[in-house]
């Protein structure tokens, strides 16, 4: 290949790395959630007995600190008190550990590879029911105080009031009185993507969060009413979250008051179980497409004090959750016969489709890669370059190689973790991008001296890149299909997005100068006769 051959390569797989990544990049929020209808949804309706009615708590709190992960909640007086009415649990939220889909999954128990809620973008309300609406529905006032309007967007009608109060409120000394509340305080998430869980500023909000529920706390009387406590996710050491580390996607559940089993020591939770723990508490029914099948619902029966409640009353629930755990059961098995109707099993039977689809990916990617040493190889072969095959395929190796480095070096992570601020993350690809670019294109030329080779190396970086995204929705679908993927499949879009652009940019700098280099001999020539 000549130099002119190599240039046009390179300008035609810059403009495919640039048109498909940030095409796909630009449309994937708005393709991550399905709040119409979810993903196997098993909708079961429940009642309960007459003559097995409880009496309910006084008043009952749900409080949902923005941000606060496991390990800074246990630093937390308020959380000293809760276990000592009640028992306190280490709570797994799932992927994606973004707020508006865990605002989902504990409000209806239905995981957010179900829901459909998989990004804080989508507005529209959520086809799932939630504890709101069986209060609701069941007669009970029902007020939230937030920053935010999500949990009302999400479900609609579901609140008898909604205030959203600013940062600097009190969110606890304002709830409105009713029989369920909602509090959701948000400054802790906020320093967290400002400063990051290691600043003192984290702490110094955390250290706010307790003084004011403690405030809450001291108001209550425990033997009349509930308390629960819980958060949508944690934050890395620099802000941001998103992933399944432990500090970000663990959080503390505590149930204390009225009906709650007293225990000191720390279990565990799954963030589902929260939703029907406090249907079980008040007295409400389950709601009607909560989780259940490989569940963590035998935890009910650790969180409730028997002698709260009548025998027949827990004897009911026990009925209605084995009741969930049949129908549940009896849809799995038809949708996949060869699950046995295990949700387990139906979760390993999508993703090992989803691994098939990568195997064609990565078959794809081998292509690339030949294609990438052929024409290496012809141009050996013509005479027009040293050998730089296995120099090319090496460069692009270690190009992608310490660009996740570099990701994973300087942001903690290569997953939504790494998203401190939305601005801020797209400044520091781009910057990444171009930088690390053209670093790589200087060692390149330093080494090898040879324009097209380094042209054919660019293209086959971005033509990877283009391949990588494309792979990414016809693997998963369109519109994010079930299950939501790993942290870093499913961050990669937004990263490609401005990173493969970046070395478009730099890729179609490196053709100019190189485009320019014949008229500038040519002017040389002309100005010398």
């Amino acid at each position: 290949m000549h130099v002119r051959q190599c240039l046009v390569l390179l300008l035609v797989c810059s403009a495919l790395g640039l048109g498909v990544t940030l095409a796909l990049g630009v449309t994937y929020s708005d393709r991550l959630s399905s709040h119409a209808t979810g993903f196997f949804a098993v909708e079961v309706d429940d009642a309960i007995a007459a003559n097995a009615e409880p009496r309910r708590p006084r008043r009952s709190v749900l409080v949902v600190v923005d941000g606060l992960g496991h390990e800074a909640a246990r630093t937390m007086g308020a959380i000293a008190l809760l276990r000592e009415h009640g028992q306190c649990r280490k709570t797994a939220v799932g992927v994606p550990s973004m707020s508006r889909p865990v605002y989902a999954t504990i409000s209806t128990g239905l995981e957010q590879d179900r829901t459909g809620a998989r990004g804080n973008d989508d507005e529209s309300p959520l086809f799932a029911r939630s504890i709101w609406q069986q209060a609701r529905a069941a007669g009970l006032s029902v007020a939230a105080v937030s920053e935010l309007t999500w949990w009302q967007d999400l479900f609609p009608g579901a609140f008898t009031s909604y205030a959203v109060l600013g940062l600097e409120d009190d969110y606890f000394a304002a709830l409105p009185p009713a029989d369920l509340q909602l509090v959701h305080p948000l400054y802790v998430d906020e320093a967290g993507h400002e400063f990051g869980a290691a600043s003192p500023e984290y702490a110094e909000a955390v250290a706010r969060a307790d003084r004011e529920l403690g405030g809450l706390l001291r108001g209550l009387d425990f033997s009349q009413d509930l308390v629960v406590l819980t958060a949508d996710h944690g934050h890395s050491l620099r802000g941001g979250h998103g992933g399944d580390q432990d500090a970000i996607a663990n959080v503390m559940t505590c149930h204390a008051g009225f009906g709650v089993r007293r225990d000191p020591d720390y279990g565990h939770l799954r963030i589902t179980t929260v939703a029907p723990s406090l249907a079980l508490l008040l007295g409400l029914p389950f709601p009607n497409h909560m989780r259940a099948g490989d569940d963590d619902l035998d935890a009910l029966w650790a969180i409730v004090d028997p002698s709260a409640f009548p025998a027949a009353y827990l004897e009911d629930r026990r009925a209605a959750v084995e009741r969930f755990r049949r129908a549940n059961e009896d849809a799995v098995r038809a949708w996949l016969p060869a699950t046995g109707g295990s949700w387990d099993a139906f979760y390993d039977a999508y993703r090992q489709r989803h691994r098939s689809g990568a195997r064609v990916l990565v078959a794809a990617l081998a292509l690339v890669c030949l294609l990438h040493l052929y024409l290496h190889r012809r141009r050996e072969r013509q005479g027009e370059a040293r050998s730089a095959a296995l120099f090319g395929l090496g460069f692009v190796a270690v190009f992608g190689a310490v660009t996740y480095a570099l990701q994973v070096g300087l942001r903690g992570s290569f997953d939504l973790s790494s998203v401190a601020g939305r601005g801020e993350f797209i400044g520091f690809t781009l910057t990444l991008g171009v930088g690390w670019t053209a670093l790589a294109v200087l060692v390149h030329w330093l080494a090898r001296r040879d324009a097209c080779a380094l042209m054919l190396d660019l293209a086959a970086i971005l033509v990877i890149g283009s391949v990588l995204g494309a792979a990414h929705p016809l693997i998963l679908g369109w519109r994010l299909g079930f299950p939501v993927p790993s942290p870093t499949v499913y961050f990669f879009p937004y990263f490609a997005a401005l990173m493969i652009p970046a070395v478009a940019g730099v890729a179609v700098i490196v053709a100019a100068v190189v485009g320019l280099r014949p008229l500038r001999r040519r002017s040389d020539m002309i100005a010398r006769t």
